[in-house]
């Protein structure tokens, strides 16, 4: 049996739980993840007048040289769903972990400067990426502790991060990025295994 069709009424025991915050941020790279996340989470405020604001974070790493045509689309897909951007440049230095780890630092450094106390940060982070995260963590030989799952929240800076699609597969949003039209960015990386 097919699952049902995403809504963002699905994230109603989730999101319920945090209209306390001050902010909501989507960290927004413009991929089918974040894009699912910030449309699904635009939808939701409209439907919750009590629901915090509600603010996108784009991070450009500058790695790619499509990243600032990324970055203006972005820019497009907000003023669509009429969601603030705050746009930021990563300074990506090189790491012995390699380039991607270098920019995951990196991002995370800028979004736990932005995130203030009471606010939330919200990622896109899906089911599929929790298993590749586990399995990349074993590659590289970590111990338990490093073996364990992304939580779905956890403490970021002064603020809170939250993964409310963590439980659901990539088919999920994808799905629901046919549904609605979204159109998304693809970032080549993502489909390099090595």
């Amino acid at each position: 049996m097919a699952d049902a069709p995403l809504t963002c009424s699905d994230l109603d025991d989730q999101l319920g739980t945090l209209l306390d915050a001050s902010r909501w941020y989507v960290g927004f790279s413009g991929g089918i993840d974040s894009t699912v996340l910030l449309h699904l989470l635009s939808s939701w405020c409209r439907h919750n007048p009590d629901a915090p604001p509600l603010c996108a974070i784009h991070i450009n790493h500058g790695l790619h040289p499509a990243a600032d045509e990324w970055q203006v689309h972005c820019e497009w897909v907000c003023r669509l769903l009429q969601v603030p951007l705050v746009c930021h440049n990563a300074e990506v230095l090189p790491s012995a972990r390699g380039l991607e780890d270098a920019a995951r630092a990196a991002r995370y450094e800028l979004f736990a400067g932005q995130i203030q106390t009471g606010e939330v940060l919200f990622l896109g982070h899906h089911a599929d990426d929790q298993v590749e995260t586990f399995f990349l963590r074993l590659m590289r030989g970590a111990g338990v502790r490093g073996l364990a799952a992304m939580p779905v929240t956890r403490a970021l800076g002064s603020g809170r991060l939250v993964r409310p699609l963590l439980q659901l597969p990539r088919s999920r949003l994808e799905d629901y990025a046919a549904a609605h039209e979204l159109n998304c960015v693809e970032d080549p990386s993502n489909c390099d295994t090595s």
